[in-house]
């Protein structure tokens, strides 16, 4: 009956072993992150956004769907448009100008809470220019010059 007794003090033993192994893991897993040091890189994060939205707006124009959105003032389809075309985790509000500074946009172009822009550091604002949009006239297309900026702003969260 001894020996059966020492047999299981052994299986015991290694289950303690095991656990002791654990807490010393758990713990020092918990001081490395403690005391470990992340880059802040504020810079970077901003000229992500940058490339970003220029992107967006770039790619929007060259497939021609940003200057009729703009000229035609279809701001709700705009909104659409930006929505989809930039990843969920981001937050917009756009601003459209005319050549005088007049803000050409009555209703709201923005994704994202109302305190989403202030409450962030990391906000990237791009300006964006369309010179003119192709309207139509009894014999085809008439290009007419009516530079228009865009304001983008941009932020995660």
């Amino acid at each position: 009956m001894t020996m059966r007794f020492a047999k299981n003090n052994k299986g015991q033993m290694r289950i303690i072993e095991t656990i002791i192994a654990i807490f010393i893991i758990v713990i020092a897993l918990t001081f490395v992150n403690f005391f470990a040091l992340t880059p802040k890189t504020p810079g970077l994060e901003v000229s992500d956004l940058d490339k970003m939205g220029y992107s967006v707006l770039h790619d929007l124009d060259q497939q021609g769907l940003l200057a009729p959105e703009v000229y035609g003032h279809g701001w709700a389809d705009l909104n659409t448009v930006l929505r989809m075309s930039l990843p969920v985790d981001v937050s917009f509000n756009m601003t459209v100008y005319n050549l005088n500074g007049d803000e050409l946009n009555p209703e709201l172009i923005f994704s994202g809470d109302d305190n989403t822009f202030s409450g962030s550091k990391n906000v990237a604002s791009i300006p964006y220019c369309l010179v003119g949009c192709p309207k139509p006239t009894a014999d085809g297309f008439a290009a007419t010059y009516e530079p228009i900026k865009l304001v983008l702003l941009l932020t995660r969260g």
